[in-house]
C-alpha cells in the first residue's frame, strides 16, 4: 500500500487540513485513524473513499509539533498502513486558521475559537454554491463567479460562508450526490465540484456553516442521507465548520413535522459521534413564532440558527427576548432574514429590501443578544447566473448585482464596530435609557446593551427615532464620567468623543446627528 500526503505548500500546519491518500484495490470499509499530538491528546478521523481504488483521510493539527497517525482496525488498510509521523508547523492564517476551530464559549452566550478568542458570526448565504461557476464569470473583470464572490466577502469582513449541499426545492439535480439516483455516492462530483469550493472557502479563513440539504431530504430513504452525512464529516470535518444539518428541518407540513425532526436528529447524532473535533451543531430553523428550538434539550445541540423571515411574520425584537428567557444557555445566530434586494412578503405590502432594512435587522439581532447574523443578497443566495434566469416570488436579480449591493459592505462595518468593544459581554438592558420625548419612549425606543457593570453602554437608534432636541438620559451608570461617541453604520465612521459627567448615576445625551439609524457608545472614563 502506497501513502501520499498532500498539504498546502507541502507543509502540515496547525488548523489547516492535510490529506493522506492510500491505494486500496480491495475496497476497504471506512475505518478510524487516530492522530496523536505532542501533548498525548488523540483525535479520531474516519477514512473515506475518494475514487476507485483510493481512500483518504484528512486531518488538521490542533498544536504545533510532532504528530503520528495509526489505524484503529483490523482490516487490510489498517494492517498495511503502519504508523505515519509528521511535524505540524505553527498556524499562519486568519480567523480559524490562526485561532482555531469553533466551540461554545463557557458563558454559553456566544461562540469562540479554541484559543478563547470570541467569534462574531457574520455570514453570507449561498444555498446553491455547487451551481456557481468555478472558472467563468459574466461580471466584467472577474474570472470566477464562485471565487470572486468569496474574495469580495472576505475583503468586506465576513467570517462565515453559509451553504447547503443539496438544493431540493428549485429544480436542482438532486441525484448528483448519488450515482444514477441510487445508494452509491457520486465520488466524482464530490471530488471535482464540492472539494475545490469548500477548500477555497476554508483557505480564505472563513468558517463553513454547512447543511446537507433541505427538510424533505429525509422523507425518502433516510438511510441514504445518513450515509452521506458520515461521508461529509469524514471528508470535510478537518475544515473549520459548523454543522447546520439542513434547511428548515421540520418543514411546514404538520403531518411530516415529527417524522422529519426524528430523522434529522439521527443525522445529528451520527455527525456528533463521527466528528473528532466536536464542531458546533445546529439546525437551520423554520420561520415561526415563537422562535423555535426543536432540539434544545439534545446534548449535541450547541446553538440556535434562527430564521426571523422576510416579513411574512412580525420582526419584533421581543421574539429574541422571549427565546432567551425560555432557553437560557443556548446562544443564537440570526441566520436568515430580509435578504438585500429580495422582494419582501410583509402583510402591509411587498417592497424591495434595501440596505437600511438590512442594517435594521442586523443591529436588532445583535442588540437583542444574538452572537451573529447571516446576510443574503438576492441573486447570490440563489446563485442566479443572469437577470431573470431564476425568476420567482423573491425577485430576479443576478449574482453580479447581488455581490455589489451596499448592505454587505455596511455589515462589515458592523463586525468591526462590535469587535472594537467587549461585545461578547454586552447584554440587552431595558432600564438604562430614558427618552426625553414621550413619543420616542412609546413608539421608537432604541435597543440598548451594556456589560454587567455598565461601564460600556451601546444604544442603537433606528430610522424612526424622532429628533426633538430633548435628548435622553442614560441611567444606572458607574464612575464619575463617560466618554460618548457616535457611530455611523452607513459609512463606518465614528465621531470624536465627548465627555459627560455622571450625576446621581446618570448622564445626558443628545439626539442622533440625523433622523436615520445611528449608534451611540458610552464608556466609563472615571
Amino acid at each position: 500500500m502506497n501513502a501520499t500526503m498532500t498539504a498546502q505548500d507541502d507543509v502540515v500546519r496547525v488548523w489547516r487540513a492535510a490529506e493522506w491518500q492510500f491505494s486500496d484495490p480491495g475496497g476497504a470499509a471506512p475505518i478510524d485513524g487516530v492522530f496523536t499530538g505532542p501533548d498525548g491528546s488523540e483525535i479520531r478521523r474516519r477514512s473515506f473513499r475518494i475514487a476507485a481504488g483510493r481512500v483518504a483521510i484528512r486531518f488538521a493539527p490542533t498544536l504545533p509539533g510532532p504528530w503520528s497517525l495509526r489505524w484503529d482496525g483490523g482490516d487490510a488498510l489498517a494492517s498495511a498502513g503502519g504508523t505515519i509521523g509528521f511535524e505540524a508547523m505553527p498556524a499562519d492564517g486568519e480567523g480559524p486558521l490562526r485561532h482555531g476551530f469553533l466551540r461554545v464559549a463557557p458563558e454559553r452566550t456566544h461562540l469562540e475559537h479554541r484559543d478563547g478568542t470570541p467569534f462574531l458570526w457574520l455570514g453570507d448565504t449561498h444555498w446553491r454554491f455547487t451551481s456557481e461557476s468555478w472558472d467563468t464569470s459574466n461580471k466584467p473583470g472577474w474570472s470566477s463567479q464562485f471565487r470572486g464572490s468569496v474574495d469580495r466577502r472576505v475583503q468586506q469582513g465576513f467570517s462565515v460562508y453559509q451553504a447547503n449541499l443539496m438544493v431540493l426545492d428549485w429544480g436542482a439535480d438532486t441525484s448528483r450526490y448519488f450515482v444514477d439516483d441510487g445508494d452509491e455516492l457520486d465520488l466524482d462530483f464530490l471530488r471535482e465540484v464540492v472539494d475545490p469550493r469548500l477548500r477555497y472557502v476554508a483557505d480564505a479563513g472563513l468558517v463553513i456553516a454547512l447543511g446537507l440539504g433541505w427538510h424533505q431530504a429525509v422523507d425518502e430513504r433516510p438511510e441514504r442521507l445518513e450515509r452521506l452525512a458520515r461521508h461529509v464529516v469524514a471528508r470535510y470535518g478537518a475544515y473549520p465548520v459548523v454543522w447546520t444539518l439542513g434547511g428548515e428541518v421540520p418543514g411546514y407540513e404538520p403531518e411530516l413535522r415529527q417524522q422529519r425532526l426524528d430523522r434529522w436528529r439521527r443525522v445529528a447524532e451520527l455527525i456528533r459521534s463521527d466528528d473528532g473535533y466536536r464542531h458546533p451543531i445546529t439546525s437551520h430553523a423554520t420561520n415561526e413564532r415563537p422562535l423555535p428550538a426543536y432540539y434544545a434539550e439534545e446534548p449535541w445541540f450547541d446553538l440556535a440558527l434562527n430564521q426571523h423571515g422576510h416579513g411574512d411574520l412580525d420582526l419584533s425584537p421581543t421574539h429574541y427576548a422571549e427565546f432567551f428567557a425560555r432557553h437560557p444557555g443556548i446562544p443564537m445566530v440570526e441566520g436568515e432574514t430580509l435578504y438585500e434586494a429580495l422582494t419582501s412578503v410583509e402583510a402591509a405590502g411587498r417592497r424591495t429590501v434595501d440596505d437600511t432594512m438590512v442594517r435594521q435587522a442586523a443591529y436588532r439581532a445583535m442588540q437583542s443578544g444574538c452572537c451573529g447574523f447571516s446576510y443574503g443578497a438576492q441573486g447570490g443566495w440563489n446563485g442566479a447566473w443572469e437577470r431573470g434566469s431564476f425568476r420567482d416570488m423573491w425577485g430576479d436579480r443576478a449574482w453580479y448585482d447581488g455581490v455589489d449591493l451596499p448592505g454587505a459592505e455596511q455589515l462589515g462595518y458592523l463586525r468591526r464596530f462590535y469587535e472594537a468593544l467587549p461585545w461578547h459581554r454586552l447584554r440587552p438592558v431595558t432600564d438604562c435609557f430614558v427618552a426625553g420625548d414621550p413619543l420616542n419612549a412609546a413608539f421608537s425606543p432604541p435597543l440598548v446593551t451594556a456589560d454587567e457593570g455598565r461601564s460600556v453602554v451601546v444604544v442603537h437608534f433606528d430610522e424612526r427615532y424622532r429628533l426633538t432636541g430633548l435628548g435622553a438620559t442614560l441611567t444606572g451608570l458607574v464612575g464619575s464620567s463617560y466618554g460618548v461617541t457616535w457611530f455611523d453604520p452607513v459609512t463606518g465612521r465614528g465621531s470624536a468623543g465627548e465627555s459627560r459627567v455622571v450625576t446621581e448615576g446618570s448622564i445626558t445625551i443628545s439626539d442622533p446627528p440625523e433622523m436615520r439609524d445611528w449608534l451611540l457608545v458610552a464608556r466609563s472614563t472615571g
